[in-house]
């Protein structure tokens, strides 16, 4: 089973729940200018929502060759650079200092290294300077979610050998508390929050949806049988689902900062 989110062309259709639209939303939060620094930009997304005319150079960073080629296809243009590589191990030093960075929805991605993220992204942005940041968080929004995720994992870990403790997709969110304890060299301007259930119309856009944290899930089983017991995984979730015992939904916070000035 390959992981939609790695292909370009699965990405984008993956993000069509949710992805663009919050991304729109913290875009709108004030208006890029100058230098911008896209962190995990993926397909390059967010320059469907900036004004080009303000955009004096932009580069994105993400460490799916794909993602990259596929953005350099759409988004060519003289001022504009895709760079393929993680965001802790890109050498910046030749870049221009940034007057505005995006990190959207990839922070928790980086967890537990979130702090080394945020000092790194302080390092490139100069003072004054704004930072579009959108991440999961944690929530009760939907209380027994988490509690059917394990029920499920628990039943296939019963099946399949195991080589690691068992976690679930929720373990792998941000408190609110923990993020803002990252952020000491700015000042939030704005901040949003989002909770909302997601529907979904069949197994496939079931399986998308969940992919983002799906590693963690999948790295409990021994790799001669992961395949098949994250299929099992997915479609025992599934049932749940459809059987009206399983919700699933988001929860994404979403802040315009602002780096202190010296």
């Amino acid at each position: 089973m390959n992981n939609p989110r790695l292909s370009p062309h699965g990405f984008q259709r993956n993000s069509r729940h949710v992805n663009k639209r919050n991304l729109e939303l913290l875009l709108s939060f004030a208006t890029p200018q100058g230098n911008l620094l896209d962190i995990g930009c993926g397909t390059g997304n967010s320059l469907l929502f900036v004004d080009a005319n303000n955009i004096e150079h932009y580069v994105g960073i993400d460490h799916s060759k794909d993602k990259i080629a596929y953005a350099n296809l759409v988004h060519a243009a003289p001022n504009v650079r895709f760079i393929v590589s993680d965001f802790l191990d890109c050498n910046l030093e030749r870049l221009p200092v940034f007057d505005a960075v995006v990190c959207a929805g990839c922070l928790q991605g980086f967890v537990p290294n979130e702090q080394a993220v945020i000092d790194k992204l302080s390092s490139v942005v100069k003072p004054g300077g704004q930072v579009f940041l959108s991440c999961a968080f944690d929530f009760d929004y939907l209380p027994d979610e988490r509690f059917i995720q394990e029920r499920a994992l628990m039943e296939i870990r019963h099946q399949y050998p195991c080589i690691s403790e068992p976690v679930v997709f929720d373990d792998f969110r941000l408190s609110r508390s923990a993020l803002l304890d990252t952020l000491n060299d700015f000042e939030i301007i704005r901040s949003q929050r989002i909770e909302e259930t997601v529907e979904f119309e069949n197994l496939n856009d079931f399986r998308d949806w969940h992919w983002g944290a799906s590693a963690k899930v999948r790295n409990q089983f021994d790799e001669t049988i992961r395949e098949q017991a994250i299929t099992d995984y997915y479609q025992t979730l599934y049932t749940h689902y459809c059987a009206g015992r399983y919700k699933t939904a988001y929860s994404s916070g979403l802040m315009l900062l602002r780096k202190r000035r010296a």
